[in-house]
């Protein structure tokens, strides 16, 4: 056998660690790129507001932490911190919260190396907070019938205000949407098919307004009609489907804040208990078309899920409590 000779590669020069104050040098930059990439179509303008949030929460616990150390090990110091009781007064963030932010930093790391601003992504190896517990189950509960019936009669339909806010409810209540769809729908997202009122909406994750809304009464949430009184009220004029009613932003896009207080202002005067929130209403609906029998494809679609799991979910806890297990379980005989 020949002798091979052992080939020392000369060492690379010594890369100085990336640190969060370097992160803040580039902040601008990063953010100018967002808007380019929302202008472009490839991501939302609520992506791009959600990736700068995350990175300026970052960035804002780091100038009193530990600004100086590695940007990897910041992040490490950042999420524990996050995730027990030092960031908020005393109160942790929810795991969901702390991968949004988290989300952000990768996502201007990433942009940053590709730019050849960084000379390696510091985030590239940091990893999700796991979320406690199980998947099988919400933490939100659905509306009782009643409950349902008491919130749609709350809005004070004799006012704009209660006829834009009868709408927003029952819409909700009948579509499932989500709150972030209903902020966001125009006007022109609206159309008629085979003599349904439709509404075009952008679905999660999605970048154009390609799902559809069927738009219908029942005897108790009546949908269609609470939306087009609505749009008689507002007018025919293109734009926000909901929009501000108050002095400062009047006839502007109603924020998805105050979207979500009129929801729980209502559910409070409707006497609504138990862990209730706006993503309720979606809850209800899903939990609704399910109860009734309609196949898991049929709920997926209006759910706007990706992925059945997702929508299983609701079949699961349905059928766990339509038959418990517990009612056979007898001493009689």
């Amino acid at each position: 056998m020949r002798n091979q000779t052992l080939q020392i590669l000369p060492q690379n020069d010594f890369i100085e660690a990336v640190t969060s104050a370097d992160i803040d040098e580039l902040l601008q930059p990063f953010i100018e790129s967002l808007k380019l990439r929302t202008d472009a179509g490839e991501i939302s303008a609520a992506t791009a507001v959600a990736y700068e949030r995350g990175v300026r929460k970052f960035l804002a616990w780091s100038v009193e932490n530990t600004r100086n150390v590695s940007t990897s090990d910041a992040i490490l110091h950042w999420k524990a911190a996050l995730l027990n009781k030092k960031a908020h007064n005393d109160k942790p963030y929810t795991p969901a919260t702390v991968n949004a932010w988290l989300a952000g930093v990768k996502a201007l790391c990433a942009w940053a190396v590709t730019e050849r601003r960084l000379p390696y992504n510091p985030a590239a190896n940091s990893r999700g907070a796991k979320r406690q517990g199980t998947t099988q189950g919400h933490k939100r509960e659905s509306l009782t019938p009643e409950e349902s019936r008491r919130l749609v009669a709350m809005p004070d339909t004799e006012t704009r205000q209660g006829v834009r806010d009868l709408a927003i409810l029952a819409v909700m209540l009948k579509t499932a949407l989500r709150g972030i769809s209903i902020h966001r729908a125009d006007v022109e997202d609206l159309q008629t098919i085979q003599g349904l009122l439709v509404l075009n909406y952008q679905g999660k994750g999605r970048i154009e307004k390609t799902e559809k809304a069927v738009i219908i009464d029942d005897a108790v949430v009546k949908a269609e009609t609470a939306l087009r009184d609505w749009l008689a009220v507002r007018g025919a004029v293109t734009g926000p489907l909901f929009v501000s009613l108050s002095k400062r932003s009047m006839n502007k896009r109603l924020s998805l804040r105050a979207l979500r207080g009129l929801v729980t202002g209502y559910m409070k005067e409707a006497g609504v208990v138990g862990n209730k929130s706006t993503h309720s209403q979606r809850h209800t609906a899903i939990t609704k078309a399910v109860s009734s029998g309609q196949p898991l494809e049929r709920v997926m679609t209006m759910a706007g899920h990706a992925n059945p799991a997702t929508t299983m979910i609701y079949y699961h806890e349905e059928n766990r409590m339509k038959d418990p297990v517990v009612a056979h379980v007898k001493y009689d005989g």
